[in-house]
């Protein structure tokens, strides 16, 4: 997911990280938008044809994703594809990229477990929502073969287990408001602009997009979201961002979640 990916454990020894590694290498296959052959990129390729089945894993974060952009109105929205694609080679959208974006075009049908996108050329970015299940999934690997304490981190987002031993928790520095917590079995996402922006006729877009506009943010705005898992955290940073502060703030509270804004 063109993401470093770093495991911390208090173990006897190492003998669980590979299996967590694999995991996330297995979701990495899955959820990229990075590789041409990824589940993700196969299924938008043929998903406007025809409801198109697909993995349990995939399902799950696209439903995660659905619900936080019916939730926000759109304020996250993995069909955020075209835009984002464009923005990596430093080009605003044009009216006809923002056509083929917007969450209500695509169709989940649980009991089938099948996409249906409505219309061709939709393409979806999972990354503002798969680093963060990965971190989960990598932690239940650890807990699954006995280390509890321990803390993923996939890039920005952090899955943390169990205290270390004869600690209260973790020792995390939330980026954004440099306050430093002590944690345990909760997850962290960090969102903003202090490191990735472009820079357009004066003008400083961050890489954090509005779905509903196609642009990035132009107000300064960094937040760090600590909620009970990273399925949940991850998405939640990005929307809390385009959201704004106190709607942010208040629809993360909403969610069993909190968040915490740059100073």
């Amino acid at each position: 997911m063109g993401s470093v990916t770093r495991i911390t454990m208090y173990a006897r020894d190492a003998s669980a990280i590979p299996a967590a590694f694999a995991r996330i290498k297995e979701l990495d296959e899955e959820l990229s938008d990075y590789k041409p052959g990824s589940e993700l990129n196969r299924v938008c390729r043929t998903a406007h044809e025809r409801p198109v089945k697909v993995s349990e894993d995939l399902f799950r974060v696209l439903e995660a994703a659905q619900e936080i952009s019916r939730d926000t109105d759109g304020a996250f929205d993995v069909t955020i594809g075209p835009v984002t694609h464009l923005w990596r080679k430093g080009k605003l959208p044009d009216a006809e990229t923002m056509s083929r974006v917007g969450y209500r075009n695509m169709v989940l049908d649980r009991e089938r477990r099948t996409v249906f996108l409505e219309l061709a050329g939709m393409q979806l970015d999972l990354g503002g929502i798969a680093k963060g299940f990965a971190a989960d999934e990598a932690l239940a690997v650890l807990r699954a073969r006995g280390v509890s304490s321990a803390l993923v981190a996939v890039s920005g987002d952090l899955a943390i287990g169990d205290a270390p031993p004869g600690k209260e928790g973790w020792t995390v520095r939330l980026e954004p408001s440099e306050e430093v917590m002590t944690l345990h079995n909760v997850a962290v996402s960090t969102s903003g602009d202090s490191e990735q922006f472009l820079q357009r006729d004066g003008v400083r877009y961050s890489h954090v997009i509005d779905p509903r506009s196609g642009l990035g943010l132009t107000s300064r705005i960094a937040v760090s979201i600590i909620a009970p898992g990273g399925l949940l955290a991850d998405p939640l940073a990005t929307a809390v961002c385009v959201l704004g502060p106190e709607r942010g703030a208040a629809y993360a509270i909403r969610r069993g979640a909190s968040a915490y804004f740059m100073r």
